[in-house]
């Protein structure tokens, strides 16, 4: 055990501390905290790793979780420990405080206010922004407002701020107007009902329509301890969706590995789909399963097994984004990478019309399908089975370059990109690539700062800057975070 002055935070939902010299990054903690921690990882000789298991001094920003696995794994604290004020080191008490029983390493940032985990989100995007793109860039301090970009660009750099998202249930969601909701998967197991079923109260919770449960040795959902194979039971977990609880709600999975839930919000379909293991159940259990997503009016028929955006809101909120920061036109020719089941394909089809074209680039056979079957109506949309890299990007568009007069003026041949890829980002390789077609404005989608900082910063060597960088709290709780960064070709 040792005490800790904590002090800013950092990627991946730790904060850092020095003990001794020795850098330690500590979970469970808010910068400026004093707290008592307990070494988890000795094996690295230039760190440690720790959890904050007594809060000394706390932060204004520290909230009790609404989550009774979250925190630190250890037992139960006293009732009286944690009475007085805010529990769980009460806001602005002093004193020596345990922390709850925890455990569960799905959630970092349970233990501080909504507004302060945006806060915290915005310095590690500015972190990135800084150390991997060497961008001149500082956290807004502007109450949350910024430009339609979300940022401001002026003799600091760029300035952001974390956009926080509409609550799952509210009146922006794209629910199906009547229609029972309806749960298929394993068993064949069906749920009736003839309204929605309202989200957990409380800001940041209730949010997660996909989940990949871990099962326990008596076949209980749950998920796993933080960097660990043990499993906590969290079949009432506080960030699923209610329609994800409701169909894991008193059932076992012997016999499983994982089981997989995919919830449509829209429209209150849900497959449940345990995998591996050796149970009769998990062998007869239904594989994929379409799911119909609705976003800004249009439908989307998505397989239970292909990527989609987990937070009710996202699927608009980042459409909303990119068209802003590409503003397609009529005639345009536009590509997009990591297409996915086609969300951003056919918004983009829709702006470019039927004078224009879209070519969609996904390796993934399950979103493929996916994306064929939602864009039929689009003829001008080409989705293409190929997996995304230099050489493909370079071959999309079949060598042609559309002349300087042409649709965009760019005179390469692509008009305007998008590309969405893994948490990995997409590369040097395959962003060069992309910008040798000279496009006049790249949206570029990522789940994660450092990969979008190291790319960036291979962007400013293909001759591209940084115009602009929204950030958007997608997922509430954790440390995750969503970016949509505006490229344009250097003057």
């Amino acid at each position: 055990m040792i005490d800790l002055e904590v002090g800013p935070v950092a990627h991946g939902g730790s904060c850092v501390a020095r003990s001794g010299g020795r850098v330690v990054f500590v979970r469970h903690a808010l910068p400026g905290e004093r707290v008592r921690a307990r070494v988890t990882d000795r094996s690295h000789d230039r760190y440690w790793r720790a959890d904050a298991v007594e809060i000394i001094e706390p932060s204004p920003d520290r909230v009790e979780a609404p989550c009774p696995h979250a925190g630190p794994p250890r037992p139960a604290a006293p009732a009286e420990a944690t009475r007085p004020g805010a529990p769980g080191g009460a806001q602005g008490e002093r004193g020596r405080t345990p922390l709850g029983q925890g455990g569960c390493g799905g959630c970092d940032w349970q233990h501080a206010s909504p507004a302060a985990q945006r806060r915290l989100k915005a310095e590690v995007v500015v972190e990135a922004l800084r150390h991997q793109g060497g961008l001149a860039a500082h956290v807004a301090h502007d109450g949350g407002k910024g430009d339609e970009r979300g940022v401001a660009m002026g003799t600091s750099g760029l300035a952001v701020t974390v956009e926080p998202v509409p609550a799952p249930g509210g009146e922006a969601d794209d629910v199906a107007a009547g229609g029972p909701a309806r749960q298929v998967g394993q068993g064949g197991r069906a749920r009736q009902g003839d309204r929605a079923v309202a989200p957990p109260a409380g800001e940041g919770l209730g949010w997660r329509s996909r989940m990949r449960f871990a099962v326990t040795a008596d076949g209980e959902v749950g998920l796993r301890m933080h960097r660990s194979h043990q499993v906590v039971a969290t079949p009432d977990c506080r960030i699923a969706h209610p329609l994800v609880v409701d169909a894991v709600a008193g059932r076992r999975f012997p016999g499983a590995e994982a089981v997989e839930v995919a919830a449509s919000v829209s429209s209150g379909r849900v497959a449940v789909r345990p995998t591996g293991g050796t149970s009769r159940d998990v062998g007869r259990a239904a594989h994929g399963g379409g799911l119909v997503e609705r976003v800004l009016g249009r439908e989307f028929r998505v397989d239970a097994s292909a990527f989609w955006q987990i937070h009710p809101a996202a699927a608009r909120t980042l459409v909303g984004a990119v068209l802003a920061a590409l503003e397609p036109r009529p005639g345009e020719r536009a590509l997009d990478l990591y297409a996915g089941a086609g969300l951003f394909a056919a918004f983009l089809a829709e702006a470019v019309g039927p004078d224009g074209e879209v070519i969609a680039m996904e390796s993934d056979a399950a979103a493929v399908a996916s994306a064929t079957r939602s864009l039929a109506d689009l003829p001008w949309v080409s989705v293409r089975p190929v997996r995304v890299t230099a050489a493909t990007v370079r071959h999309c568009v079949g060598g042609g370059a559309r002349p300087a007069d042409g649709p965009g003026g760019g005179g390469g041949g692509i008009d305007v990109a998008v590309l969405d890829p893994p948490r990995t980002g997409a590369g040097t390789d395959v962003l060069t690539a992309l910008l040798a077609l000279r496009p006049r404005a790249v949206a570029y989608v990522a789940c994660d700062p450092v990969a979008l900082g190291r790319d960036l910063a291979a962007a400013a060597a293909a001759g591209y800057q940084v115009d602009g960088v929204r950030a958007f709290d997608l997922f509430p709780m954790t440390a995750h975070i969503e970016c949509v960064a505006r490229l344009v070709p250097m003057p």
